[in-house]
């Protein structure tokens, strides 16, 4: 299982929003002994189970005395979450946090609420990049290509700048832009919402939402991940190129995958995987996908851990995909996307286009705490299979298309037409209409 996560930033930006909202409501815990019983289990997992056993040059027993120093001060479960956390981002990787089994699904307003607006941020500002039929901003039309000026009454550069302010990597700033003003467009359930638009250079225009309750699929819960919200989308684009994009790698979207990379063969010239946006999930899913479109065993990756190394694999399925395949990729496409880009990528059986992706790459495991709380943690170093580390670096595409404000007000998606071309494809503007 594999998700990301957020560093030091998410208590000071998100609170309220995902993370520590999900403790707010909960009852103080007063028992000294059950903070540190927590306390000793995150240490001693971590410990354990860390695959460099020189933590990566962090000094894991200094790091956990001076933390066990402060647990004197904790004085409920809210304190006891940040005090963990600040201890796990010690070790600076992905995949080590404490969180919440009752918290709602990542990545969505935490009012419940959905306009079908996504946005895409670039140095001018943050542009409507997908407005799904039929949902509220559609019917309010608002379109692909408009610039996002406020939400209710907060200017989006002052949010912009006060996340570009921090001390981040700054892909890390990029995928908390995107978080933070997908979560406010998206508000609560019913409650009207005031937005502001460039529909074009020099025009404004103010536009009344009213969030609808977001009734997108949802997942099933997999251990301690809570369901999550999930997208799907499948067409032909010029009737000639199949276009398949998913936010996650769950299960219940497995079958719609597998039907349409299956029945594509022979009817498609080419294929391609959005996986821009996409947060990962079931690292099983990657190896199934890459199934469908190689013919022959193909290494994926490596996970090294502790003690010994499982090698990431796919293996050909009998009815596959043959044709040339291209993957979309940006500075949100995460794990196990990253994972599957990787891998086919080194093994020439995809070609990458669009930004270089987060760099979270972690496959990790979940335990639960005697607060209640649930630990994820990392329990090996991924590689592909010509040794590069994705963790901090990233997939590099091999055609990079960086975020351009001219194209995306004119509704183009750059890095959709540069994969047409090379397939051969002309695109036309509707191939940029949110589809």
């Amino acid at each position: 299982m594999l998700i990301f996560n957020l560093k030091p930033l998410k208590w000071v930006l998100l609170a309220g929003v995902w993370g520590l909202a999900a403790h707010s409501g909960l009852a103080f815990l007063h028992e000294k002994g059950t903070f540190e019983r927590s306390f000793d289990m995150v240490w001693s997992t971590v410990n354990e189970s860390f695959w460099d056993e020189d933590f990566n040059g962090v000094d894991w027993e200094r790091v956990g005395d001076r933390y066990k120093g402060e647990l004197g001060q904790v004085k409920d479960r809210r304190d006891l979450v940040v005090l963990l956390q600040s201890m796990l981002d010690e070790l600076d990787q992905s995949h080590f946090q404490i969180l919440n089994p009752s918290a709602k699904p990542l990545f969505v307003a935490p009012g419940g609420g959905y306009t079908g607006i996504s946005l895409k941020y670039t140095s001018e500002g943050a542009y409507a990049v997908r407005i799904e039929p039929g949902s509220v901003a559609h019917k309010e039309g608002i379109q692909v290509g408009w610039k996002l000026k406020s939400i209710d009454g907060k200017s989006t550069g002052r949010i912009i700048q006060s996340i570009l302010r921090a001390d981040l990597p700054e892909k890390r700033k990029l995928f908390l832009i995107h978080l933070n003003l997908g979560v406010r467009i998206n508000g609560n359930a019913g409650k009207r919402l005031r937005t502001d638009w460039y529909p074009s250079p020099g025009k404004a225009e103010k536009i009344y939402l009213t969030p609808a309750r977001d009734e997108r699929e949802r997942s099933q819960p997999i251990g301690f991940l809570p369901g999550q919200r999930l997208e799907y989308e499948e067409t032909y684009l010029r009737d000639r190129a199949l276009y398949l994009r998913f936010n996650y790698f769950m299960p219940v979207l497995m079958e719609k995958i597998r039907r349409a990379i299956e029945t594509a063969e022979g009817r498609a010239e080419g294929l391609i995987l959005d996986l821009r946006g996409n947060y990962g999930g079931l690292t099983i899913m990657a190896t199934g996908i890459a199934g469908l479109l190689i013919e022959e065993a193909t290494p994926l990756g490596k996970i090294t851990m502790r003690e010994g190394h499982v090698h990431y694999q796919g293996y050909p399925q009998e009815k596959r995909f043959t044709g040339p395949v291209a993957i979309l990729i940006d500075s949100c496409s995460i794990s196990t996307a990253e994972m599957l880009a990787a891998g086919l990528q080194e093994a020439g059986r995809a070609r990458v286009f669009g930004e270089v992706s987060q760099g979270d790459s972690l496959p990790s495991l979940f335990k639960k705490l005697p607060s209640g709380d649930v630990l994820q943690y990392a329990m090996g170093d991924f590689t592909t299979p010509k040794g590069k580390r994705i963790e901090k670096n990233g997939v590099i595409p091999d055609v990079m298309v960086d975020p351009d404000a001219g194209a995306l007000a004119a509704g183009l998606d750059l890095p959709l037409q540069s994969a047409m071309e090379w397939l051969g494809i002309k695109p036309s503007l509707e191939d940029d209409d949110g589809t």
